[in-house]
């Protein structure tokens, strides 16, 4: 599968493990190819250097780097302004046309309430992994 991973996802994966592990695990053993852009990138080193998560600048950009090896960058050609409620989110959408993804996974409500975008399904990471078994 195609996918896009928001922020919440990372941050989730990288502290706390469970659903998102699993779906970034799957992107690290290339079973689903993940897409990104700096964009989602910046947004995921400044949820992580945030002073309540006391992640060390060397962890974040080691975290950072790993990403962008496993995924795979897209330039975003243009910008949507029919998204969603919270119009930073729209990254992820720009991201998705961008990459022609089946799915995009988040834990962000904004997102998942949208469901769809055009062909993209917006689902949580339990609802990604329940869906492949």
């Amino acid at each position: 599968m195609k996918i896009v991973l928001d922020a919440n996802i990372f941050v989730s994966a990288f502290f706390w493990g469970g659903n998102p592990r699993q779906v970034l695990k799957r992107a690290i053993s290339q079973l689903d190819e993940l897409f990104i852009t700096r964009e989602i990138l910046e947004e995921i080193g400044n949820v992580l250097g945030r002073p309540k998560f006391h992640a060390g600048a060397e962890h974040i950009a080691h975290y950072l780097q790993s990403i962008e090896h496993i995924g795979r960058m897209v330039a975003v050609t243009g910008t949507i302004k029919d998204g969603s409620r919270d119009t930073t989110d729209n990254k992820y959408l720009e991201c998705g046309i961008a990459g022609n993804v089946d799915y995009i996974i988040s834990g962000d409500i904004h997102l998942l309430e949208l469901k769809t975008y055009g062909k993209i399904r917006i689902i949580t990471a339990k609802e990604y992994l329940d869906m492949l078994t």
